[in-house]
């Protein structure tokens, strides 16, 4: 009995940053990448057909809320990470957030409408 065993592919290990502010530079470089591609993911499974019954809704529901907090961390880390000393952080209200969210949200669908 002979099986096709494939070797495990190891990904290379990245040099250990030294500094903070190294991480902040390979983070800048790396998570616009991972931005579009979470995004485009997220459209993916949007585009598919919601479930009718309840069980399945509330699943796919859940599905897209964890996908939109996903690419909210990352815009986080984006922001973070293109921080330097010298910027000032805008500091905004959790009704601000959610308004800004909304009015993103909205403007989406209208240029999907088009």
């Amino acid at each position: 009995m002979t099986e096709n065993i494939k070797p495990v592919r190891r990904r290379r290990r990245r040099k250990k940053a030294s500094s903070i502010e190294e991480v902040r530079t390979l983070l800048a470089d790396l998570l616009p990448d991972l931005i579009q591609s979470a995004t485009h993911s997220y459209e993916a499974f949007c585009a598919t057909e919601e479930p009718e019954d309840a069980k399945g809704f509330a699943a796919h529901h859940a599905a897209c809320k964890a996908a939109l907090s996903h690419v909210e961390l990352l815009t986080k880390l984006v922001r973070w990470a293109q921080n330097t000393q010298s910027d000032t952080v805008v500091s905004l209200s959790e009704d601000e957030e959610i308004a800004g969210l909304l009015a993103g949200a909205r403007a989406a669908l209208k240029g999907l409408e088009t």
